[in-house]
């Protein structure tokens, strides 16, 4: 739940920023997306697949020449099927690949129904400007330490940017958002930029999305082959 000191003024961002993704029934009705574009990392161009299922599934493709490296996770068991060439390898995630797995699986994020979430807490941490944008400053504290700071248009209630907070109160991984679009009522961000620090980690560009594709559970699965 909110901190007592300012869970009014928590109430009405998060309510904002549901309306802004068209209202609790329409989110609770996302069920699947399938999304596609490009993606630059390490210094090398990928396309991507992406694919997710409520509560928790996802499915990752990235695609360059030859090599192709796909990832997966189910609810329970994550996995990588990487190929280069002929040759192919399947193995388990490691637990800190799991884990940012498991992160971007999970279909809402912690600002949706924030109240039926018992392992944490969300408080008003700031205002402040990015660039042009006045922004209202959340953080969720999970288990009583900080672990994400969300930063959301004051007017639109979209966020702008994502920053996560490791257990020794230092940041992690820093994600922007940009150039929202209207999908079949729901918001998308068509850029995601993905920092550590001063360095690029990522930067993503969205060509197509589908909502609700009616993905098949097996589709998850750790392949065989």
């Amino acid at each position: 739940m909110a901190n007592s000191n300012n869970s009014f003024l928590v109430q009405r961002i998060l309510e904002r920023y549901t309306e802004t993704l068209g209202g609790p029934r329409s989110v609770a009705a996302l069920s699947s997306l399938s999304i596609e574009g490009s993606q630059v990392q390490g210094g090398t161009s990928y396309q991507f697949l992406m694919r997710k299922k409520r509560p928790n599934s996802i499915r990752y493709r990235l695609t360059a020449g030859e090599t192709s490296i796909v990832c997966g996770f189910n609810g329970g068991q994550g996995w990588q099927r990487t190929k280069v060439g002929g040759a192919v390898t399947i193995e388990d995630l490691s637990t800190d690949q799991l884990s940012a797995l498991r992160d971007e699986a999970d279909f809402d994020s912690p600002l949706f129904r924030h109240l039926e979430k018992s392992w944490h807490q969300i408080s008003l941490f700031g205002n402040e400007h990015l660039g042009d944008t006045y922004v209202n400053v959340l953080e969720v504290s999970k288990f009583r330490k900080p672990f994400v700071r969300y930063y959301l248009d004051s007017v639109s209630g979209l966020v702008i940017k994502r920053v996560q907070i490791h257990p020794d109160g230092t940041y992690g991984l820093e994600t922007q958002y940009r150039d929202y679009r209207e999908i079949e009522g729901y918001q998308f961000a068509f850029e995601v930029e993905n920092r550590v620090g001063d360095q690029l980690v990522s930067l993503v560009r969205i060509e197509t999305i589908e909502v609700n594709p009616g993905l098949l559970s097996f589709y998850f699965e750790k392949p065989r082959n």
